[in-house]
């Protein structure tokens, strides 16, 4: 990415089955996508979270070929958060081959 590129951060809200919320937040850099999820307790007391630092051959596909995160292991159901193919492929031009 050039000096001058600024690196825009998305951010996903969601709230699972048991009243707990959900906020991913992440951003298409240096030919990867990286970010974090947290989730909040219902009543906002415990408040946990991870890393995520994706390439994007790693992420999932919808049946149209459009780019996903797929979290898993935060609600009950795996959560899916729409991504911007076009930004996604401009991640995947950023990525140089291996020498």
């Amino acid at each position: 990415m050039s000096p001058e590129a600024s690196v825009k951060l998305d951010y996903f809200w969601t709230d699972c089955p048991d009243g707990s919320h959900v906020a991913v937040n992440w951003a298409v850099w240096d030919g990867r996508i990286s970010g974090s999820v947290r989730k909040w307790s219902p009543d906002t007391r415990v408040n946990v979270g991870r890393r995520f630092d994706l390439a994007p051959s790693e992420l999932a596909r919808d049946e149209q070929g459009r780019p996903f995160l797929l979290l898993e292991d935060i609600c009950v159901e795996p959560i899916r958060v729409p991504l911007d193919p076009e930004r996604v492929r401009a991640a995947e031009s950023e990525i140089t081959p291996a020498a």
